[in-house]
């Protein structure tokens, strides 16, 4: 059962005994939840609808909040999500290339105390780039996942638009300073916004107190900036990261495996050089839109009561896609 589905029966249970304050206990659980997750705006409506019903005052805080010394119910949840995705290292779609170095930022980091032994540090400064969808933020959420810390994704073009004036930078340097004090995976997206090599003014010097964020960057954090756009960054500031990960669309047998991985026994039987046979459809499409055309497919034969997705049913979402994408275009 999902968390919201036993949340939901656990309500309705404590309604039926006429336990009102497990029910509002259960409640008051699901919007510490939203609100952990980033959705604020159905915290609160959560949070205001207990205090209507109860008549009292009702503080929400959550344990990455704590942890972090963030409080994201504030204007700092314009630009800050916190989580603890459940991510699987063996579930990453993307290329084995980028496997094997993901593996290795991992295996430094679990062997952190040996390298400052020998006067060196895990790799913890990380520029991702590369096509949207094509896996960037899942690999963030699988290293926060296998580190056991927090993902804090951080957006940069709304942070811009909060700490957009001169007499911003002091207090936008102090909520760096908080941030770095705490162990966590940071991820900030759209990096672009600030690594511009044409960037002038107030947003030179946000990504001044970003460079200064990561030097002062505590023990088993790791900082990762995302772009969709390296072509127009700063060149000089490539130095500043540990290693550069360059992300890509599928390859066909990538692609093949990001389909099988998403549809599990519900795949369709394989064929002889399978990837060749659906190539064609594959261009164009980041594992983020294969997956979306698996499930599309998946939907199909479950509306025909059927077991597996028959090619035809790959080949139709698949295509759907492709036009999509070329209307987006």
């Amino acid at each position: 059962m999902s968390g919201l589905s036993h949340d939901i029966a656990a309500m309705v249970a404590n309604h039926a005994a006429g336990d009102e304050d497990g029910f509002y206990a259960v409640a008051l659980d699901v919007a510490h939840r939203e609100l952990s997750e980033g959705r604020r705006n159905a915290a609160t409506e959560i949070r205001k609808a207990i205090e209507l019903a109860r008549g009292e005052t009702v503080e929400l805080q959550t344990v990455e909040d704590e942890d972090l010394g963030v409080d994201i119910d504030s204007d700092l949840a314009e630009f800050i999500k916190v989580s603890r995705p459940d991510a699987d290292f063996e579930e990453l779609t993307i290329s084995g290339d980028l496997i094997e170095r993901v593996r290795q930022i991992l295996e430094e980091h679990r062997s952190a105390a040996l390298l400052r032994d020998f006067g060196f540090t895990p790799a913890h400064r990380l520029l991702m780039e590369g096509p949207a969808g094509t896996g960037k933020t899942a690999t963030a959420e699988v290293l926060s996942a296998e580190l056991g810390i927090p993902l804090v994704t951080v957006y940069l073009d709304n942070l811009l638009n909060v700490y957009s004036a001169e007499e911003d930078v002091p207090s936008l340097r102090e909520v760096f300073d908080r941030l770095a004090r705490r162990r966590a995976v940071y991820l900030f997206d759209v990096f672009d916004t600030i690594g511009d090599d044409t960037i002038t003014g107030m947003t030179r010097r946000v990504f001044k107190a970003f460079l200064l964020f990561v030097d002062v960057l505590g023990k088993g954090s790791v900082a990762i900036a995302a772009t969709n756009r390296r072509g127009v960054l700063d060149r000089s500031m490539f130095r500043h990261f540990d290693t550069v990960l360059n992300f890509s669309l599928p390859t066909s047998q990538e692609a093949m495996r990001v389909l099988r991985s998403q549809l599990g026994d519900r795949a369709p039987t394989p064929v002889m050089n399978e990837a060749d046979v659906y190539e064609q459809y594959f261009e164009g499409l980041s594992q983020a839109e294969l997956t979306l055309a698996a499930r599309s497919a998946a939907k199909a034969a479950i509306m025909r009561n059927e077991a597996q997705v028959t090619q035809d049913d790959l080949i139709y979402a698949l295509t759907n896609r492709g036009a999509f994408m070329l209307d987006d275009e």
